[in-house]
């Protein structure tokens, strides 16, 4: 959501100690807005894009929320919990009275399972009105809800789900709140998919992020947070040529220094509100896009070493690989 800071919102109760939210992203105004009107405890559903906000306000929100040791828990969910967005989610819990100064980083988007629902339409005309659609959506069974309660109750770890950890440690990861950062998944011998489905599952993201290209000013980039999306990432397609497998390269975002967006629309008289309201849908698209692109190439890079040590893989083909790139 787009907001607009009120008069004089320094001096606001919600903001004394934060610093103001860009408008930008509502995100960190409704998290202000709701912890000043509590004095105990708050849970927050919000996009994953506010655990890794790079935005300088937003950041520095978050390491005020630390300091001041509210906040307890984040729980990273799975993507498709909504009939409404698909996007992926998580909970931030707020206890204003922590007996621990560590935080429980979560992930339980593993746990969670797919149910079906039923639901009537609800605009319309009466055939559709009457109607009855079904969904597929994730659900967090009850036994997994359970023991969520548990681990932060009892400030405990759990390999590859949950792990307490040090706001120093946070701090030194700049304040980076993605719980795949600190879990601590204990070693296992995991036979890896086969390169082919790695390589077909890394194109079809990057052909998503590709689907919409948009072209904007350097500046209005920077005010708007889009300028963390790195145009120079490096160059992976070596690396798959070394097991045999083509990739295609990212091209959904060029800055320049001319004014407007290109989108098929360009306008040097400010963004319109639509568009606006579609670049944010959009950049939450690309959160999850880049989360699920660095996860293959995890598991692209795990797979791809043990074959490299063992002789199974010749080390003599990247250098071929980087002559055809």
């Amino acid at each position: 959501m787009r907001w607009k800071a009120p008069d004089l919102a320094s001096m606001l109760p919600q903001y004394a100690g934060f610093d103001v939210p860009p408008e930008s992203n509502a995100n960190f105004a409704f998290v202000l807005y709701g912890l000043e009107k509590v004095d105990d405890k708050a849970v927050y559903l919000l996009p994953n894009s506010v655990l890794s906000a790079t935005v300088d306000k937003e950041k520095r929100i978050k390491r005020q929320l630390i300091e001041l040791n509210w906040l307890k828990a984040v729980i990273k969910l799975p993507p498709n919990m909504f009939e409404s967005t698909s996007i992926p989610t998580c909970l931030l819990v707020f206890d204003k009275h922590k007996q621990t100064r560590e935080i429980a980083m979560m992930d339980i988007a593993e746990e969670c399972k797919e149910e079906t629902r039923e639901q009537r339409g609800q605009f319309g005309s009466k055939s559709h009105t009457a109607r009855t659609y079904k969904k597929t959506v994730m659900a967090i069974p009850q036994e997994t809800i359970d023991t969520v309660v548990g681990l932060i109750d009892n400030h405990e770890n759990k390999d590859g789900m949950c792990t307490w950890v040090p706001p120093e440690l946070i701090a030194e990861n700049g304040y980076e709140l993605t719980p795949g950062r600190y879990i601590h998944i204990a070693p296992v011998e995991i036979k890896h998919r086969p390169y082919e489905d790695i390589a077909e599952d890394y194109n079809r993201i990057i052909r998503a992020k590709n689907a919409i290209k948009i072209r904007m000013n350097k500046t209005a980039a920077a005010r708007l947070g889009f300028d963390c999306f790195d145009v120079d990432r490096p160059d992976v397609s070596p690396s798959f040529a070394v097991a045999g497998q083509k990739v295609e390269k990212e091209n959904f975002i060029t800055f320049n220094a001319s004014d407007g967006i290109d989108i098929k629309i360009s306008t040097k008289e400010g963004i319109h509100p639509l568009i606006l309201d579609f670049l944010n849908h959009w950049k939450q698209m690309i959160y999850y896009l880049n989360e699920e692109e660095n996860r293959l190439l995890a598991e692209f890079r795990d797979a791809l070493l043990p074959d490299l040590m063992s002789g199974k893989i010749n080390v003599s083909v990247l250098d071929d690989a980087k002559d055809e790139s």
